[in-house]
């Protein structure tokens, strides 16, 4: 549906005039959605998802023919997909990244030139028309789970939130259990509407609590202490078998950490499955357009908030 056209920064602008083009016809489909005939047999056509991957997730994954780190989820999901092997986003940095994917505008237009949180409390400015606004006009039922990291909240406002500003970060973007509870909940709310969901994972980026590894890779491991997550069976690399980036020293620390990053994607993988299941248990999954997305390049030296491929350079599915 949107092959080829997707090949640089300016991939999200092409989502939003998809969008605008497509709000118009919206409306006339509400009779469809209202149709429980139509419901029944997978017919309408008012569903919309965007998946998005955060944080920091570059090509370490089997998708992007990476051999050691395996991603099922992600495979069969991009077994359905047009897969974008030249993406970038349009800010190597996470708030302005995600300002951008939500509103269509780079920085210098949205407002979000650096980070939302603590000192710095970047916002964009109160004009920018964003997505979730747009998608309201045509009672499109909007919603946004994981991690948010974009203000102010009045222009980037959902019908349903459940993100790090009103969740503990962990639980509301990296427990994929608890992230499928809000899901389930996001879908029971006014089933006679399309949806636009937005999913913020966490996983890849590094952990902020020491505690839990250096990419939070032993929170909800099952190990004692470190909590237990339903969903995720943790898969552990044998250091000396990853595979290093050639901007980065060979180095054992860097194996290491390599190591828990792809543990780290096991949990987004298993997040990403988790979403492919209840799209497809709640009879969504062939009438919603998913789209995979990272906000930057790795959390690693000379790729994330760099202007190298490595920090430009993300997925798309």
């Amino acid at each position: 549906m949107f092959a080829a056209i997707f090949n640089s920064k300016t991939y999200f602008e092409y989502f939003y005039q998809i969008i605008e083009l497509q709000l118009e016809h919206i409306v006339p489909y509400q009779d469809k959605c209202l149709d429980t005939e139509s419901r029944s047999t997978g017919q309408s056509p008012c569903r919309f998802a965007l998946k998005k991957t955060g944080d920091d997730v570059g090509f370490e994954t089997s998708v992007y023919n990476n051999s050691v780190c395996k991603t099922p989820s992600l495979n069969r999901l991009a077994k359905r997909s047009v897969t974008i092997k030249h993406g970038y986003t349009s800010v190597s940095s996470c708030s302005p990244s995600r300002a951008a994917l939500l509103s269509g505008l780079p920085s210098h237009q949205n407002g979000m030139y650096g980070l939302h949180h603590s000192v710095h409390h970047f916002n964009s400015f109160d004009g920018v028309k964003s997505l979730p606004a747009i998608l309201k006009t045509a009672n499109v039922k909007t919603g946004i789970i994981g991690k948010k990291h974009i203000g102010p909240d009045y222009v980037y406002k959902f019908d349903y939130e459940e993100t790090n500003e009103n969740n503990d970060m962990l639980q509301c973007a990296r427990n994929v259990t608890r992230m499928k509870e809000f899901v389930r909940e996001f879908f029971a709310m006014d089933q006679t509407r399309p949806f636009f969901l937005y999913i913020g994972f966490n996983d890849c980026h590094r952990c902020p609590d020491s505690k839990y590894g250096d990419f939070c890779e032993k929170f909800g491991n099952g190990e004692p202490g470190f909590g237990n997550i339903p969903d995720w069976k943790p898969a552990y690399y044998d250091p000396k078998d990853v595979i290093v980036p050639p901007f980065l020293p060979d180095t054992p620390a860097t194996r290491g950490d390599i190591s828990n990053q792809y543990t780290s994607m096991s949990r987004l993988d298993a997040g990403v499955g988790m979403l492919l299941d209840e799209l497809e248990s709640h009879g969504y999954l062939d009438e919603t357009l998913i789209i995979f997305t990272a906000d930057n390049g790795i959390p690693f030296p000379n790729a994330k908030t760099n202007l190298f491929e490595s920090g430009m350079g993300e997925p798309y599915l």
